[in-house]
């Protein structure tokens, strides 16, 4: 499985520095415009998926509308559940200044926190579900920044870190075999 991923558009929380990780913020008119952008470049560079999917929260399912529009694709877009933000539990809606050294510690722990380990253990056994339903397809996924880190960071502990900065609708390549994950 070819897999694209996306990080959703921007929000008003992302643009006012506030964690919102499951807190169901929709697009403002920025990341409407970027989803859109995105959209086109993908559009004019030929590319097509047969399979576009999303994160259940609102702003990723807004971006992968507006992406899919611009490519022309006319199937539903799957509603993937478990593979939404990291649950930031107690540091939902904090200042991002002062919440993330604390998220950028190694080992942080918090009652109710999705720590590193936990969100790779779950980011990559849905990646792995979903090539084991959508083997030899080429699949867009709009989800989240900690869910694109958890699988980099899995792929390759020396060279990716939780502290690398993902901007909203950039795009990361993978190819997913049956037993390995790779960037491309």
């Amino acid at each position: 499985m070819i897999l694209a991923i996306v990080r959703h558009g921007q929000t008003f929380y992302n643009a006012n520095g506030i964690v919102q990780g499951r807190v169901n913020i929709p697009l403002n008119s920025v990341g409407r415009k970027q989803a859109l952008t995105l959209g086109k470049m993908l559009a004019k560079k030929k590319e097509s998926f047969d399979v576009i999917a999303s994160s259940p929260l609102s702003r990723a399912i807004e971006t992968a509308y507006i992406i899919s529009k611009a490519l022309d694709y006319h199937k539903p877009i799957r509603i993937e559940q478990r593979l939404l933000e990291r649950d930031f539990f107690h540091l939902d809606g904090q200042p991002v200044d002062e919440a993330m050294p604390l998220v950028r510690q190694k080992g942080y722990t918090f009652e109710g926190y999705e720590d590193d380990l936990l969100l790779i253990k779950r980011v990559v056994k849905e990646i792995y579900n979903l090539r084991q339903k959508l083997a030899d397809q080429k699949v867009l996924l709009i989800a989240h920044s900690h869910v694109i880190k958890a699988l980099k960071v899995y792929i390759n502990p020396d060279k990716y870190k939780f502290t690398d900065l993902i901007h909203n609708t950039d795009i990361f390549y993978f190819k997913v075999n049956e037993t390995s994950i790779e960037i491309i």
